[in-house]
């Protein structure tokens, strides 16, 4: 029992363990699910998929969406939000913080 409790609590802890649905992802972020599947489709976020073949999503994935949110609630196509993110990550893989734009 004790191999079992390990697993699930590595589960709660991992940021990649695609724990949501669409449904409750397209909640938690604020968004619609339509939303939320062009972001598959514009490759920012990649779900996995259930045995049934329902899309689920980690935290991880959930952050990124929320940030693409964020910029398209600003006037930004998702395209570009999603290219956004894309270069932010990149630049914090570098160790440099982007500008803030909002000061």
């Amino acid at each position: 029992m004790g191999a079992d409790r390990a697993g699930v609590e590595g589960k709660i802890d991992d940021a990649h363990y695609p724990a949501y649905t669409m449904g409750r992802a397209a909640e938690i972020v604020g968004a619609t699910q339509p939303f939320l599947r062009s972001l598959e489709e514009s490759g920012l976020v990649r779900p996995e998929r259930s045995a049934g073949g329902h899309r689920r999503y980690s935290r991880s994935q959930l952050r990124l969406a929320a940030r693409a949110r964020e910029l398209v609630d600003q006037g930004m196509p998702v395209w570009g939000a999603c290219r956004i993110i894309v270069l932010e990550d990149r630049l914090a893989d570098l160790g440099v913080d982007p500008p803030d734009h909002e000061s």
